[in-house]
């Protein structure tokens, strides 16, 4: 018992370290997986990138970030120069933003590979609990888009209810903008989304109800009533954040006439469930290193006063200090302010 009170609390000292170091690993991991789809560098170097971009992120998250960048942006450049330009252009503009928000920046860049394991909903959801409704906004609609354009380029039908499940590849690259200048490049990543009106009017809809999700988890969790019973207040927050998701995007696929197949409402399914208990498990998670463990009172005895039975059925004489005699002078101020009242 007591090495689990020294475990927790070393964690709970060390919370911002172990947080730097997953962010540092989901920030490596993300870079090796790129170097492994578009492998312009020779093997030993992407393992050496991988490994400076980890420890350097631990000590600098700021210097591990753009060296990250500078590693991401040569494949990026290999497939297409206009590519690069854009990613970098992202990356610079955005540079404050995303370093301070580093692990929900890769959260919402692993977006398309946690809808393959129906965790998808976990990114506005999370968003909102924990970077609040501005946070939770920006995160849901950012990772609607990213799956989205993901799934444009791999030749899927962007719908994300067809995405659940689902993990988008992108099979030729290079073939796909060697040629392409920077208009086409454009239309490369975005044209999916907007073959017609009715198409892009559904994609930008389900973007919003992601994006209105994540805020609206927020606003609830910043609510007192929320923060006071955290984290029991938190199943009831993503319960109510997926069944908006839910009910809004049936209501949308219902008002476009978009069916909705028996595969679909499996995966729905297996979305909610595992959205819900992946985001609470991390919720109390969290609370549980958050605050310190309660420390049981040992028990002792009662204390028992014996008292001299003789002794108590004495009556104690207690010394009575001489009461001062008032004077006559003093009765006779009396006097006079008795009469004056």
């Amino acid at each position: 018992m007591r090495q689990i009170y020294s475990v927790h609390s070393y964690l709970r000292r060390h919370l911002t370290t172990v947080e730097q170091v997953i962010t540092a690993a989901g920030l490596a991991g993300l870079l090796y997986g790129l170097i492994q789809f578009l492998p312009a560098y020779p093997q030993d170097w992407g393992i050496v990138l991988t490994g400076a971009v980890f420890f350097i992120s631990i000590w600098s998250p700021v210097a591990g970030y753009f060296l990250a960048v500078l590693a991401a942006a040569y494949p990026l450049y290999i497939v297409s120069i206009y590519l690069a330009v854009i990613f970098l252009a992202i990356a610079i503009i955005g540079q404050h933003l995303f370093i301070q928000n580093l692990s929900g920046a890769l959260l919402t860049l692993t977006s398309p590979v946690l809808g393959a394991i129906y965790l998808s909903w976990t990114v506005p959801l999370l968003g909102g609990l924990w970077w609040g409704p501005a946070g939770g906004a920006i995160m849901g609609g950012m990772a609607a888009l990213w799956i989205e354009i993901i799934a444009g380029m791999a030749y899927i039908s962007p719908n994300l209810l067809n995405l659940l499940g689902i993990l988008p590849i992108i099979n030729e690259p290079f073939r796909q903008f060697s040629s392409a200048n920077s208009l086409e490049v454009l239309g490369i990543l975005f044209l999916p989304l907007a073959p017609n009106s009715s198409t892009l009017l559904y994609h930008l809809l389900q973007i919003a109800i992601w994006s209105f999700t994540g805020w609206m988890v927020g606003m609830l969790n910043e609510k007192d009533w929320a923060q006071i019973r955290r984290p029991k207040s938190s199943v009831f927050i993503v319960g109510t954040g997926i069944l908006a998701l839910t009910v809004l995007q049936i209501l949308l696929n219902l008002w476009l006439a978009t069916p909705i197949t028996n595969s679909i409402q499996n995966a729905l399914g297996y979305t909610i469930f595992f959205s819900f208990i992946t985001v609470i498990v991390l919720e109390i998670g969290l609370h549980f290193f958050e605050h310190p463990l309660p420390v049981p009172l040992s028990q002792s005895a009662p204390i028992q006063f014996e008292m001299n039975n003789a002794a108590s059925n004495t009556p104690v004489s207690m010394p009575v200090p001489p009461l001062p005699e008032m004077s006559a002078d003093d009765k006779t101020e009396d006097l006079i302010m008795l009469e004056l009242d």
